[in-house]
This record gives C-alpha cells, structure tokens and sequence, in this order.
C-alpha cells in the first residue's frame, strides 16, 4: 500500500494543478479539453499490450519501471515550466507520456488484486484501493496542488516527480506472477476476444463505456465552469474538486454494501442514474453552492459505480486472462473519456459551457435504462 498511495499522491497534485496550468497556457474550451483527453488517450493505444505485460511479467518490478519513466516525464515538465518554456504541444506531451506508463503502471496493480484476495472479498479489497485513491489522487492532492499552483507553478510537478520515484522503490520489491495457463495464448488480443464472446462482459462493458465517455464530458470543461461559471477562484480550485473525491471515497467504502443489500447490477443501474441526475443539476446551478453538492453526488456514484464493475470483471475473467482482460476494458473504458472530453470542447466552444453537462445527463439517464433488462438478465443468468 506504500507505494500504491506515494504514487495515487503524485497523482493527485497533478490533477489540481494540470488543469490550471492548462487555462493559464490557453483558456480556449477545445485546449483544455485537449489536455484533459491526453490524459486517457494513452488508454486507446496502449491497453492491449500494458494488459499482456501484466500477464507476462513479474508485476512490482513492472510497476517500478512505469513510475520511474513517469517521475522523469514529470520532472521534465517541471523544468519548462520554471524556464517558462512550456506551451500546450509541449503540456500535451508530458501529459500523454505519464499517462502511457500509468496505463502499464495500473494494468499490474488491477491483475494483483484477484491473486492476493478471494472472490467474495474482491468489492471489500477494490474498496480499500478505490477508497485510498480517492483520499490521495481526488481528495488531498488536487487542494494541495492547486494551493501549490497558485503560490509557484512549478513546485506542484517536482513534488509529483518525487512521489513517483519514492512508489517504485516498494513496487521494485513486490513479486507476483499470475498464474499462466498452458493453452492459453499469450496474445495480447485474448483479452479483448473475450471481452466480447462473453455476453455478460460485453453488456457490462457497453454500459461502463458509455458512462465514461459522457463522463469525460464533464471533466473535459470541468475546470472552465468552476472558474468562469460557478464562482470558484484558481486557489480554492482544489477544493471543489476535492468534494467529488470526498463522495468517490464515500462511494468506494459503501460498494460492498451496496452490493450485499441489492446486487451487483442493481447497484450500477443506481448509481448510472443518480451520477446522470447531477450532471443535470451541475448543468444548471448558478454557482459553487449547488454545484459542489452535485459533484459530490457524481463522486459518490462513480466511486461506487466504478469498485462494482471491476470486481464483477474480474470475478468473470479466467486467471490467466486477467492482465489481458483487464487491459482491453481499461483501454475501452478510459479511451472512451477523451472522445467525451474532445465532444465537451467541440459543444462548448460554439454553444456554450453548460450544454456538454446537459447532453451527458440526459444521455447517461437513458443508457442507463436501455441497458437495465439486458444486464439484470444476463448477470442473473450467467453470473454473480
């Protein structure tokens, strides 16, 4: 867990202060949508081999090597932005750059999880990690990042780069190999193969997919609308962020309630449908005051939503698969938020902030109920 919370950490205070840096470079809506989906473009091109690596190497070494790669991107950047040599081709790059090697970093530590705790125990053991990222990287890091920003610019991306450093050196120590199946391919696209011949990992996917995508147009002009809609000065921009972490990490502890009270499809459905909801009164809310409760709402749903839909992935996904497998969901539930944050952009820059909130929670609202019955039936069918 050292190195897992060094590293969410690190993350954290780039996630207060990219963005800001991001409005500083250029407050135009398509730039900084541009910058938000860099960083889950990585996702597209790399999850089938981070998920194959995961399978065929010894994960903690792995994971070292991605954070060590990430802290010297990081540390690059940090230094353009003290030589006020940065601009946005340049913020794009390091941000694509750290979010590769997290795709790896993260593709290893998700196929940990089922070799370390049995199937019943997978929402309680997801909940401690989801809940541990959501304290760090959502909650913590932003306010101490975006407070850092305001004071220099740079300090924000040196500490990050320490933090990535200081992770490996507990990762580097870790060994686990999953267990590989004689027959088993050691393609990278077995993941995805199965992924889509297993009706009940196809449905899932589809719903997973698409809320992350309308997610992403929520978070790619998130920081646009605190800024110039609601009210929220660059400073205290860590703070609202941090009350939709404080709901992830909310969400991330009740899943396995959540689960043992109504279902593991049940509880998604729910939790696709009040995310959806906020999105509407977010879209709406004349300032901080509304929209603050609202994103806590959103962060709550996710947090839930997201400890649920792992831990049903990996409780249908064969050992040997589980890098693969995980990897090829990753690639197409992360890779779908820089299309939603790239459509928020586009929307916004000629019909005006609010209308990417809007379209998303209208449309979260209705894939969530197209894909109620299908899930309820297959999941009861088929499965937990």
């Amino acid at each position: 867990m050292t190195g897992f919370t060094l590293a969410s950490s690190g993350d954290g205070l780039a996630a207060g202060a990219v963005p800001l840096l991001a409005v500083t470079i250029n407050p135009h809506p398509l730039a900084v949508s541009s910058v938000v989906a860099a960083d889950n473009l990585p996702w597209l091109l790399l999850a089938l081999p981070a998920g194959a690596f995961a399978d065929r190497f010894e994960r903690g070494p792995l994971m070292a090597v991605a954070n060590a790669l990430r802290a010297l991107a990081i540390f690059a950047g940090a230094l353009l932005i003290l030589n006020h040599r940065m601009n946005l081709a340049l913020l794009i790059l390091v941000v694509i750059i750290n979010a590769g090697a997290r795709a790896i970093y993260y593709s290893s530590l998700q196929a940990i999880v089922p070799d370390l705790v049995t199937g019943d125990r997978l929402e309680y053991a997801n909940g401690i990690l989801a809940g541990t990222e959501a304290g760090t990287e959502h909650l913590a890091g932003p306010v101490v990042g975006a407070w850092l920003f305001a004071m220099t610019e740079a300090i924000p991306f040196f500490l990050d780069s320490i933090a990535m450093v200081l992770s490996a050196f507990p990762f580097y120590r870790f060994r686990s190999r999953a267990p590989q199946s004689q027959a088993s391919s050691t393609s990278a696209w077995e993941g995805a193969r199965l992924l889509f011949a297993d009706r009940r990992l196809r449905i899932l996917l589809l719903m997973v997919a698409s809320l992350a995508g309308l997610q992403g147009m929520e978070t790619g002009i998130l920081v646009l609308l605190a800024t110039t809609q609601w009210g929220v000065r660059e400073g205290a921009y860590g703070i609202f962020l941090a009350s939709g972490a404080a709901g992830n990490l909310l969400g991330s502890l009740w899943a396995n309630r959540l689960v043992r009270r109504f279902g593991s499809a049940r509880a998604l459905i729910g939790c696709a449908l009040a995310s959806g909801a906020a999105y509407l009164i977010m879209a709406v809310a004349p300032g901080w005051q509304v929209a603050g409760p609202a994103f806590f709402l959103v962060g709550l749903a996710v947090g839930a939503g997201s400890v649920i839909a792992n831990s049903l992935r990996q409780r249908l996904t064969p050992a040997s698969l589980m890098g693969r497998v995980g990897g090829a969901w990753r690639g197409l539930v992360w890779g779908a938020a820089p299309v939603g944050a790239l459509a928020a952009g586009s929307l916004a820059a000629i019909w005006g902030l609010r209308l990417p909130l809007v379209l998303a929670g209208v449309l979260q609202c209705a894939v969530a109920v197209l894909l109620a019955r299908p899930l309820l039936a297959t999941l009861r069918n088929g499965g937990p």
